[in-house]
């Protein structure tokens, strides 16, 4: 019987018995952890690194309100690259005062949406904590209501001076 359990057969025999046990124990648990009903993170919300979940729905463009006088907006949709989606707008200056385009377009585009969403209650987050908001320039900064952020971000459109980002100011879900 010993010369049995020395023998290199027997041995290769009990190890693979063994690795099998290990491989289906592991399996099984793996297949009982997918099917979990409680384990699956709810929509919008990230699960673990390396999970897959639907990312969580943009603002809606009707979060920026009526735009201002001489200013009109161009909705270029939702974008989601990755956990949380964002609305890109384009914003088109009416008055002709400057090029469609150009920087000048760009940065009264921007100053004059910005200063009306100022106006209706918004409030400006200054990059980098800032102390001085008069050293920085509106584009520079994001303006929040406290569920939307909103940010000065390039387009390529030829009808519209500048972009705006909105995304949610704070996680979907927290």
């Amino acid at each position: 019987m010993m010369d049995q359990l020395r023998s290199r057969t027997t041995m290769v025999v009990l190890a693979a018995v063994v690795t099998v046990a290990l491989v289906a124990t592991g399996a099984v648990g793996l297949i009982r952890s997918l099917n979990s009903p409680d384990s699956a993170p709810a929509a919008g919300q990230s699960g673990p690194p390396g999970s897959v979940s639907s990312p969580a729905a943009a603002p809606e463009m009707n979060k920026l309100g009526k735009a201002p006088d001489d200013v009109s907006y161009t909705d270029f949709g939702e974008q989601c690259p990755d956990v949380e989606c964002v609305r890109i707008v384009g914003v088109a200056l009416q008055d002709g005062s400057a090029e469609q385009g150009s920087d000048k377009a760009t940065e009264k585009a921007i100053d004059t949406v910005f200063t009306h969403l100022l106006d209706q209650g918004w409030g400006r987050v200054l990059p980098n904590e800032e102390a001085d908001p008069e050293d920085v320039p509106l584009g520079e900064g994001y303006l929040s209501d406290g569920q939307v952020l909103i940010t000065a971000t390039p387009v390529d459109a030829p009808d519209a001076s500048a972009g705006l980002m909105l995304m949610h100011a704070q996680a979907p879900g927290s």
